[in-house]
């Protein structure tokens, strides 16, 4: 239980825990596996033409956009809890025999659309995914899917690869992460992941990641999923930002959490109502500087890429509900 680990894991008189991510427990491939605990991503398969497909008519039927600059949107800022289930278990449906295939002792936690409307306000900002289950046992993981290809042009995925392992297992919207002073320095060690229409792309969501605009002439969608182990309990984090402890809440939450929580668009950085108070953790977060990183991503012999369009400044309008008039 989650009690027991934190009361015999952590001792408030560390200051920094040690910690290396787990294993991936949930991936059958073993070459997907090493490159996910080695880089943090891997690419195993392409989708059939008509899965890919079947995908397209889900998204054509459900979403209409229309934004003069563009903008962000992600299926869990929606309010419509119908449309959420509905998007969730109709991806189900037309991916559960391929993810049967890449995944064993696995369950589906969430299914759902990531839309960056073409045009300049689309960029989806530097970060790392908040922490969702006991990262001391296991490892997160996410499915990401393009319904086209690809690339710098019209928003890539782009991630520091190895970062899943530089920070720490417990992340929130409450608490920022400790590169939030040197986001401009992080991003010059940014890759961008292109992709074909339909490949399944794989990642630890502790990866720093970050997607420019889209500055092509079409909406650019995917599907994302998250995959834990079938055992694995779901959590969420919180920190009172006017406590100057190193204490992190920790709530355990039902596995429809994503599916059920209204408040990922409004007030999502306030302390938990949902779920159940499982402890505290003692784990010091501090702001990383310039010099630190820079030493971190040497040890760890991450590039320094520098890529012309990935360090570039845009705004991100976020977009709260798949259909506009």
């Amino acid at each position: 239980m989650l009690k027991t680990f934190i009361k015999n894991i952590f001792s408030p008189t560390t200051s920094t825990p040690n910690w290396s991510p787990a294993k991936q427990h949930v991936v059958r491939n073993e070459k997907s596996k090493l490159e996910l605990e080695t880089i943090g991503y891997t690419v195993p398969l392409r989708l059939n033409p008509e899965k890919l497909n079947q995908l397209k008519v889900l998204y054509n039927q459900t979403h209409n956009f229309n934004l003069k600059d563009g903008g962000m949107f992600y299926s869990v800022y929606s309010e419509d809890i119908s449309y959420r289930k509905n998007i969730h278990d109709s991806i189900n449906q037309i991916l559960s025999e391929v993810y049967n295939e890449l995944f064993e002792n696995y369950k589906i936690i969430i299914n759902s659309f990531i839309v960056k409307v073409n045009g300049s306000e689309s960029e989806f900002s530097l970060h790392q995914d908040s922490t969702g289950l006991d990262e001391i046992k296991y490892s997160p993981l996410s499915v990401w899917i393009p319904l086209q290809d690809t690339t710098i042009e019209n928003g890539c995925l782009a991630v520091v690869p190895k970062s899943m392992r530089l920070f720490s297992p417990y992340r929130g919207i409450s608490f920022r992460e400790p590169f939030s002073k040197i986001q401009d320095e992080v991003k010059h060690y940014l890759q961008p992941i292109e992709l074909k229409a339909g490949d399944v792309l794989l990642f630890d969501n502790r990866l720093v990641h970050y997607s420019p605009p889209n500055f092509s002439n079409d909406v650019r969608a995917v599907v994302m999923s998250g995959v834990f182990p079938k055992e694995a309990q779901f959590i969420s984090c919180y920190k009172d930002e006017n406590d100057k402890s190193d204490d992190i809440e920790i709530f355990e939450q039902a596995d429809d959490y994503l599916l059920t929580f209204t408040n990922f668009f409004h007030n999502c950085t306030c302390r938990p109502e949902t779920g159940t108070f499982a402890g505290k953790v003692y784990w010091p977060i501090k702001e990383m500087n310039k010099e630190t990183f820079i030493q971190l991503a040497k040890t760890n012999d991450i590039p320094r890429v520098s890529h012309p369009i990935l360090t570039q400044k845009f705004k991100s309008n976020i977009v709260p509900e798949p259909v506009q008039a």
